[in-house]
């Protein structure tokens, strides 16, 4: 694999900022600074996300907060209350609304989860509109650069030569690369926070099947099987009654 030296990369970096970008080279740096800010706070807001849904398996501390009084952590209820981890917040809604029917439950539920995924979602498609930008800006650079270099040309009295030619296509030359190193990354991390982003909701999806499941009394977790005793306390009624003296 080569290695990009120091002064190819100095190059690079120098096309955004030279001067054969003309007059359009303020509006491609602009659309690589707000490419730039929004992938930063995007990946910032999803890696939270993601950590705060697996810090812990919050079906099975919400089922040892309602059955048992060994707390999972030190203080289990605080543990519960005061993460903002969405997988929490999607099983306390439940919970919230456990005495309603089922299909209500998954109204809510599907309310809310519609919320967060467009929540999860915000700037992406403008990265994607600053994407589509950035090389139509390039194309327009190249025309422009080539409107110049034929105007230059009808000017002219002499033969032409390659001086008279090189700055209309340098410019022309040099917004296109500008538009496209803007674009290549754009549309890399668009699509790939998107699916970062689908990754996230399919979890939440799970986790309140899960929960549901729990409130209509199955039990999801195979090694709690004392979810039951909450949501079903006849069968533990029974159990206590058939348990010898």
């Amino acid at each position: 694999m080569q290695i990009i030296s120091s002064e190819q990369l100095g190059a690079l970096s120098n096309i955004l900022t030279s001067e054969q970008l003309g007059d359009l080279r303020w509006p491609i740096v602009l659309c690589s600074v707000l490419a730039c800010a929004i992938i930063i706070e995007r990946i910032a807001s999803l890696a939270f996300t993601h950590i705060a849904i697996h810090q812990r398996n919050w079906l099975k501390l919400a089922t040892h907060l309602l059955t048992s009084k060994k707390a999972p952590c030190k203080n289990q209820k605080q543990c519960f209350s005061q993460s903002r981890s969405l997988a929490r917040k999607a099983i306390c809604l439940l919970l919230v609304h456990k005495d309603q029917a089922k299909n209500l439950r998954e109204e809510i539920a599907a309310v809310w989860l519609r919320q967060q995924q467009q929540k999860l979602a915000r700037g992406l498609k403008a990265l994607h509109i600053l994407a589509l930008i950035s090389p139509l800006l390039g194309l327009l650079g190249t025309v422009l650069g080539l409107i110049e270099m034929f105007d230059a040309l009808a000017v002219s009295e002499q033969a032409v030569n390659p001086a008279m030619l090189s700055q209309g296509l340098g410019t022309a030359m040099y917004t296109t690369a500008a538009g496209l190193l803007v674009t290549v990354p754009a549309l890399a991390f668009a699509h790939g926070l998107s699916l970062w982003k689908d990754r996230i909701i399919h979890e939440l999806e799970t986790t309140i099947n899960q929960a549901n499941l729990m409130i209509e009394g199955v039990n999801t977790l195979a090694d709690d099987a004392r979810t039951l005793a909450v949501f079903q306390p006849e069968a533990k009624t029974k159990e206590l009654e058939h348990a010898p003296a």
